[in-house]
């Protein structure tokens, strides 16, 4: 990803690995991972909201980090209405 721009474009993919969510948010991977620990531990509470997908598998859906990145709200997943046009309008 190049700029937010290329963020925005509505074909891109839903889900974001640790690093490219970093990336967006002008973070280190590292401190992204520690950010998605802290998400899973505190019960989605506080750091960056991500999704398991496996055993060691941690994507970061793009609704919410856009969410967290523009007001600074972490999204509890679990409890998250799906945004509109998400998967949940496909039949």
């Amino acid at each position: 990803m190049s700029s937010l721009g290329d963020f925005a474009e509505p074909f891109e993919h839903q889900l974001l690995t640790l690093g490219e969510a970093a990336q967006v948010l002008r973070i280190g991977r590292s401190l992204g991972y520690q950010l998605a620990h802290e998400y899973l531990n505190s019960g989605g509470t506080s750091g960056l909201p991500v999704v398991r997908l496996g055993e060691k598998c941690l994507r970061v859906p793009r609704w919410a980090l856009m969410e967290l990145a523009t007001t600074g709200r972490v999204v509890r997943l679990c409890d998250a209405e799906a945004p509109v046009g998400g998967a949940s309008d496909v039949r």
